[in-house]
């Protein structure tokens, strides 16, 4: 059995974990991948690789998680169904214990037809709740198929992640999905974006006073406004995402926009940190990268500081 991922060690020793997210390039390139690894991984317990975000077809992540690997970040593999089947997810599952990536995330996947191959078939084989009862499956030595037929060597090490959404419009609905997935085998959970940590806050009451097994470790999106075309974006483009009025019109107003975005990231952060069984964040900075740094400097979660 290969040794405990940072992640898991962050999760299991109470830290207040920081992950974070980098698109791999729509080419072969492997200094993408390297430049953003060497730039995320010092300063982060773990940084997600997507996979095929927005669909759009790119470097697969499992070769974007051994590069990223290489060099100094510790990776989570994001998985869809979109895809590819349950042979070929798990086929890529065990390669990539292999190659010692251990950490993952199962995901739905965009909707094909906003991408780059709008005409591509949709798998779909099994969904997010089965891809996590595979990866445990898998785990534990077997096959999710009819005979649950035994692994034929050592199995995968896995870090199991699923997807959650503290901000939901239906707190209890959202709170019963997450003890399914958990009872499926997941052993962390990532939000989308969040900047009312209140209602992070007033959702955490709601799970410890929920019958679950454990509170489940929670990792909250967090990300910066590189400018207001992007507050806008997301408060009207972005699903499950709320930007308040507040924010906007602090942008509105802002004599530099990329700080006063960074800024607010900040803000949450700390706010974050202040609320009883929130387990970290998730830093998404997609195509600005560079901001993740100072941003983790500022909100004092430098490893130093942690």
């Amino acid at each position: 059995m290969s040794a405990p991922t940072r992640l898991e060690s962050a999760l299991a020793e109470g830290r207040f974990a920081v992950t974070s997210e980098m698109g791999p390039p729509k080419s072969a390139d492997p200094s993408v991948i390297a430049e953003k690894a060497r730039l995320l991984g010092p300063v982060t317990d773990a940084v997600n690789i997507t996979d095929n975000q927005t669909a759009q077809s790119r470097m697969c992540p499992l070769a974007s998680g051994r590069i990223a690997l290489d060099n100094g970040a510790e990776p989570v593999m994001q998985m869809t169904v979109r895809d590819r089947n349950r042979m070929a997810l798990s086929s890529d599952i065990l390669g990539a214990s292999a190659l010692g990536i251990h950490n993952t995330l199962c995901m739905s996947g965009d909707p094909i037809h906003i991408g780059n191959h709008p005409d591509a078939a949709v798998v779909n084989d099994i969904d997010t709740m089965a891809l996590l009862r595979l990866q445990a499956s898998l785990r534990n030595g077997r096959f999710m198929n009819e005979a649950e037929e035994e692994l034929a060597g050592e199995p995968p090490h896995l870090v199991i992640g699923a997807t959650a959404h503290p901000a939901a419009d239906d707190p209890d609905v959202e709170i019963s999905k997450i003890r399914a997935k958990m009872e499926a085998g997941a052993d962390f959970f990532q939000t989308q974006l969040v900047y009312e940590p209140e209602r992070v806050a007033a959702f955490m009451s709601r799970l410890e006073a929920a019958d679950l097994p454990a509170l489940p470790k929670l990792l909250i999106g967090v990300g910066p406004f590189k400018h207001l075309r992007m507050a806008e974006h997301m408060r009207d483009k972005v699903w499950g995402v709320t930007v308040p009025d507040a924010l906007i019109t602090r942008m509105q107003q802002a004599d530099d926009e990329g700080e006063t975005g960074m800024d607010i990231c900040v803000e949450v952060i700390q706010a974050l940190r202040e609320i009883p069984g929130v387990a970290g964040v998730h830093v998404m900075a997609i195509a600005w990268e560079t901001s993740v740094p100072e941003i983790l400097s500022r909100a004092g979660l430098v490893p130093a500081a942690r």
